[in-house]
């Protein structure tokens, strides 16, 4: 039986996945990234965890069709609270939005840990959460974008690192991402649509002040766009 294709979304988390790593699937609904991953030979072992029962049993049922049932096993766990720091070496939380996920983080001192890696896909506020992640101590070290379905996605990955974990002004809204890949530059654009709008609306209520600030990043990125497109 051939196995199945992984989504430009979940595809980009994988990449980022280390060779041989313990792995942890946060809200793996399908059990899709550590099935694909434990075919593969990518991972010594994956933890599943989900905090409904009704995802679990998806998963679950995915793990028997693909016979890996000794590589992969599936938790019910709010976030990481279910799973020990021995459990997991690469952690991927996908899918969810940017609040949430810095919630987990937050709350899971164990992976404040140089040797971990956070593998973070947000869906919605993204900028909040490379402002609590920066806030606790950890580095982004890779940032890159997917198009699945039309949609872009951008995806992170993220140790604790405090001495690197802070950055400029633009840091909070682009990340590691570059202009480099057309899915890059589509994750950019839509970020200086966002801040036009913001900027819009601060002027609208008198704050100039705060509106040049989102200008000056606004234009930034937008420099970041042009240089790339005009290299090529």
């Amino acid at each position: 039986m051939r196995l199945f294709s992984l989504g430009g979304r979940l595809a980009l988390c994988a990449s980022m996945v280390r060779p041989g790593a313990a792995l942890a699937d946060v809200g793996t609904d399908h059990a899709y990234l550590p099935v694909w991953l434990a075919k593969r030979g990518a991972v010594r072992h994956a933890v599943a965890s989900d905090v409904r029962p009704g995802p679990l049993e998806r998963a679950k049922r995915n793990i028997e069709r693909w016979r890996v049932g000794d590589v992969v096993e599936t938790r019910l766990s709010d976030g990481l609270d279910g799973i020990g720091p021995g459990e997991a070496d690469d952690i991927v939380i996908a899918g969810m939005g940017g609040l949430m996920m810095a919630e987990i983080v937050r709350r899971t001192p164990w992976l404040k840990n140089g040797e971990k890696r956070l593998i973070l896909q947000p869906m919605t506020r993204a900028v909040d959460l490379r402002r609590s992640l920066a806030e606790e101590g950890f580095a982004i070290l890779r940032e890159d974008a997917a198009q699945e379905e039309g949609r872009y996605y951008t995806a992170m990955l993220c140790a604790y690192d405090p001495a690197r974990s802070s950055g400029n002004a633009l840091y909070p809204y682009v990340g590691r991402l570059t202009a480099e890949t057309p899915e890059g530059r589509a994750c950019l654009r839509r970020v200086t649509g966002r801040l036009r709008a913001r900027e819009a609306g601060l002027l609208h209520d008198g704050e100039q002040e705060k509106a040049l600030e989102l200008s000056r990043v606004r234009q930034q990125i937008e420099s970041m766009i042009a240089w790339q497109e005009q290299k090529g």
